[in-house]
């Protein structure tokens, strides 16, 4: 079941930018939320998309197919 409070970009972007080193650009941190934001959605809508139980995961991965 998926978080019902989406998590916060602002406090994602202020804890791993410490952790991982990565420089940020102020100018660009706006831009990186909204990214997170639009990551977020795509993740929810995923998390609550059930597939039926006949589903079988393919044997083998095949580019291109």
């Amino acid at each position: 079941m998926p978080d019902p409070t989406p998590p916060d970009p602002e406090a994602i972007i202020a804890a791993l930018l410490p952790a991982t080193g990565i420089p940020l650009d102020p100018a660009w941190r706006a831009a990186v939320g909204a990214n997170l934001r639009v990551a977020g959605a795509i993740a929810a809508s995923l998390q609550t998309f059930r597939l039926p139980d006949t589903v079988e995961p393919a044997p083998v991965f095949e580019p291109g197919r």
